[in-house]
């Protein structure tokens, strides 16, 4: 759960944001763990040219992590994903320490979807969305992949807790349909064009829902919140798309293997009267060809844990699956490792091309710029045409948004992403975009140099509000740029908007409170 999450009225309902310009990045580590998995073995196909891996058992995992990680023992973070054994592992509520989790493992990862794993990790352009990034490859071998999408959805108003508190069937139900449901949705028909394409696709999450698998006439009264059997929509939706809940497709009996992850205390044992606890924690397979086993990670004393940790960091336990799968070759792409660069770093670049002669080079333009005539460098794919990387210096280039292309033979444009590249002092900045508002105008806030990271936010709190927490009057996420603009209107604010007075615009970071930047505007009668 977390509370940043929160609906607490139809008036402050959350806004998705249009991507203007820039997006996050991807940290590489060393791939350097002791206890990886046994290589993949790598075949040719009948052309001779493109490897093949073959079926393999990766194990990937779900935690949420908890504000950040850093309530109980950082370390004990660490520590859970090692005995995990896990090979992808999709965190919510990092905070900003996605990179920082990924680094103490040896790791790779991408902090816009906040997944680490053992194998490097890929943006394709296509997989950018207005929300932000809906999934990534990751690379089991070279031009061999699966897709990996995580999301955290909306905490409040929680489903099991108006069952508690007496809110009939069909109150529970609109409720899922109208605040969770709507967030699933967006993402399904991204994951659907991966699952056309072949590639086995995971969705790890917080989903902050039950499953209509465990809330069954036969579970109603094995605690005292399930009153009734209820078809969760959400995980409906999601089976309904082709996915397998993992854990309950290798521990069928909701009863005699509940799995609840959420939760067992603020740390154990502490744990609020009344206090709800389900498994609202998931690993979502498609493609995948067999489930072979998925554990529950947790304090030791409670029910189902398989793997204990003690201390246990987390709100949330974890959740790790293993499954039997058959990565593909993806379909053309170049990626950029990072897209929020420093001037004067290195910038990496990962493409797939269409074949041994299909690619021309790697060139960089401006922002929107044409090929040829707006190139401003440019990379032959030297000996790895097929599938691989190169590396641009970044030096001389002026700050701003640039786009990496794929180019083959007669100028061709294959595929294209963007990045962004700031100056070292480079600090985040919201502005509004004029001081005064008149009295039920439109609020628009615009931002620079943000870290671009899947949830970071901005917010409108009053003047002197001293609590970020629960002080702000309306939020939008960035949708992981770097830099872009919101216009807060009557669907955030509510018909009668702003009223008078002096306000505060903050830019907040990774699914927490952090204040990264803020500003100050007037509304005026």
């Amino acid at each position: 759960m977390n509370k940043l999450l929160k609906l607490t009225s139809g008036l402050f309902a959350i806004s998705f944001l249009v991507i203007l310009t820039g997006c996050g990045g991807i940290v590489p580590a060393a791939n350097s763990s002791s206890d990886a998995p046994s290589p993949a073995v790598v075949t040719q196909n009948s052309d001779q040219q493109h490897p093949v891996v073959g079926e393999i058992e990766l194990k990937v995992m779900t935690f949420n992590i908890w504000i950040g990680g850093e309530v109980v023992d950082f370390h004990q973070v660490i520590e859970a994903i090692r005995q995990s054994n896990a090979d992808i592992v999709g965190l919510q509520e990092a905070e900003g320490n996605t990179a920082r989790i990924a680094a103490a493992l040896g790791w790779y990862a991408d902090e816009r979807l906040m997944v680490i794993s053992r194998f490097p990790i890929i943006e394709p352009p296509e997989a950018q969305s207005d929300t932000g990034v809906d999934y990534v490859y990751v690379q089991i071998a070279p031009g061999q992949v699966v897709a990996m999408s995580n999301i955290h959805l909306t905490s409040d108003p929680y489903g099991p807790y108006a069952v508690r508190d007496g809110q009939p069937l069909d109150f529970v139900l609109e409720q899922e349909k109208n605040i969770r449901l709507p967030e699933i949705q967006e993402r399904l028909a991204s994951w659907q064009e991966v699952i056309s394409a072949g590639i086995p696709l995971f969705v790890t999450g917080d989903f902050n829902t039950p499953s209509h698998r465990d809330w069954t006439s036969a579970s109603v009264g094995s605690l005292p919140h399930m009153k009734y059997a209820v078809e969760w929509p959400v995980t409906k939706e999601v089976e309904a798309a082709g996915f397998v809940d993992t854990f309950r497709a290798a521990n069928p009996d909701p009863i005699a293997d509940p799995g609840r992850t959420w939760s067992y205390g603020y740390p154990y044992p502490r744990l609020n009267e009344n206090e709800t606890i389900d498994r609202i924690d998931y690993v979502f397979a498609s493609g995948a060809d067999q489930v072979l086993s998925s554990q529950v990670i947790g304090e030791p004393g409670t029910p189902n844990v398989t793997i204990v940790i003690t201390p246990y960091p987390s709100d949330h336990r974890a959740v790790v699956s293993t499954v039997r799968v058959k990565p593909v070759e993806p379909p053309v792409f170049v990626a950029v490792e990072q897209t929020r660069v420093i001037a004067g770093e290195r910038l990496i670049v990962r493409y797939h091309a269409p074949d041994e002669e299909g690619t021309d080079r790697l060139a960089i333009v401006p922002a929107g710029g044409a090929i040829p005539a707006d190139e401003i460098m440019w990379l032959p794919p030297q000996e790895a045409i097929f599938f691989g990387a190169v590396r641009f210096g970044t030096g001389g280039l002026e700050a701003g948004e640039y786009n990496v292309v794929l180019v083959g033979k007669d100028d061709q444009e294959l595929a294209r992403q963007r990045f962004w590249l700031v100056t070292p002092d480079a600090k985040p900045v919201v502005f509004t975009s004029k001081p005064d508002f008149a009295s039920g105008e439109s609020i628009t806030l615009e931002w620079l140099n943000a870290p671009a990271r899947m949830r970071d936010w901005i917010g409108i709190y009053p003047a002197g509000n001293q609590d970020i927490y629960n002080g702000y009057l309306s939020f939008a996420y960035t949708g992981a740029t770097v830099s872009g603009k919101y216009t807060f209107g009557a669907d955030d604010l509510g018909d009668a908007m702003l009223e008078p007075g002096e306000y505060t615009a903050a830019l907040v970071s990774d699914d927490g409170y952090a204040i990264l930047a803020k500003t100050s505007f007037s509304v005026v009668p």
